[in-house]
């Protein structure tokens, strides 16, 4: 009898949709998928690369990131949102899915903070400022001059519609006076080869990305969006140094899962992801691709990314932002 009243207990937790509590004790018991809403080569792949291998270490079981591009974030942050919530399917995400396109397009697949469980900020970066060699601009003042004597004739390119590249861009272009032409690609990685190659003239791109480019004759870096200089990118000025401090703008990364993960699940991840961000090899792997560690948890991970999506959108409405969906 008692047996058939443990298996029906376990079988209502199931169909609710929460982990029994054995099974979130025991938690890992199998490979963890880390879902990654962006193609390989960009700056949440790479820094969830470096994450998902401490966090192997720690939990005894293999992190693998699975790459789900498409719609500036938005298809694989809402795959993770609707997937169980036992702690296997996690998502690795930046500002851009969790705060910058809700915050501009008014049709979402999900809702913020509600589909998710904010496990852990992890790190941050500004945005590096970053012509094609072939535009005649060495400073961000001659890419004003230059656009504003061509205007919409200077292309920028961007991860998507309506992700943070392309806001950001979007004040910039408000800020400075010019009017650039928007062309959107479905990541950072093929906006970051049509760059080097030439077919598009500008491009905010996070200093990962860039950094094996750093000294390439193909490209320019004129600037950072980021409040202070980067050790990585000691000559690009900030945009409160070129007078545009309204340009300012930081991407972060961070770990999620989906709603109402298993308490234990949650304190599990939270402590094994607090003692990666502490790892010495880790820290020294985010500061050489320009990164600065930025450890949030829990509820004060999800007020902060809150605050920041009512930000963009009161800038989005007062600045009278509207992006085609």
């Amino acid at each position: 009898m008692h047996k058939i009243l443990a298996m029906l207990g376990f079988a209502l937790l199931a169909a609710v949709g929460v982990a029994p509590p054995a099974l979130a004790a025991d938690y890992p018991t199998k490979p963890i998928r880390l879902i990654v809403p962006y193609p390989p080569g960009a700056g949440t792949d790479g820094t969830a690369r470096i994450a998902a291998e401490a966090l192997s270490s720690r939990l005894g079981q293999q992190v693998v990131v699975e790459n789900k591009p498409g719609a500036s974030g938005t298809i694989g942050t809402d795959y993770v949102a609707k997937s169980p919530a036992d702690g296997y399917t996690l998502l690795w995400t930046s500002t851009d899915s969790m705060s910058a396109v809700p915050a501009l397009r008014s049709k979402m697949p999900y809702k913020v903070p509600d589909d998710f469980s904010y496990i852990a900020k992890f790190a941050e970066t500004g945005m590096s400022l970053v012509v094609s060699s072939k535009l005649p601009v060495t400073t961000v003042a001659e890419l004003v001059a230059y656009a504003k004597a061509n205007p919409g004739k200077v292309t920028y390119g961007t991860s998507g519609v309506g992700g943070l590249p392309h806001l950001a861009t979007l004040l910039f272009d408000k800020y400075a006076g010019v009017s650039m032409t928007h062309v959107p690609y479905k990541g950072v990685a093929p906006a970051l080869t049509d760059l080097l190659g030439g077919q598009i003239d500008f491009a905010l791109l996070t200093p990962i990305t860039i950094v094996p480019f750093v000294g390439s004759d193909k490209m320019r870096i004129i600037g950072i969006t980021a409040p202070s200089r980067y050790p990585l990118l000691p000559n690009a000025p900030t945009m409160i140094e070129v007078g545009l401090p309204q340009a300012t703008a930081t991407v972060w990364y961070g770990l999620f899962g989906p709603a109402k993960l298993p308490p234990p699940v949650m304190e599990r991840l939270r402590k094994e992801i607090i003692a990666v961000a502490e790892t010495p090899a880790v820290r020294d792997k985010m500061a050489a691709a320009g990164l600065q560690m930025a450890a949030q948890y829990g509820e004060e991970f999800e007020k902060s990314a809150n605050d920041e999506f009512n930000q963009w959108q009161a800038i989005v409405n007062a600045e009278h932002i509207v992006v085609e969906e």
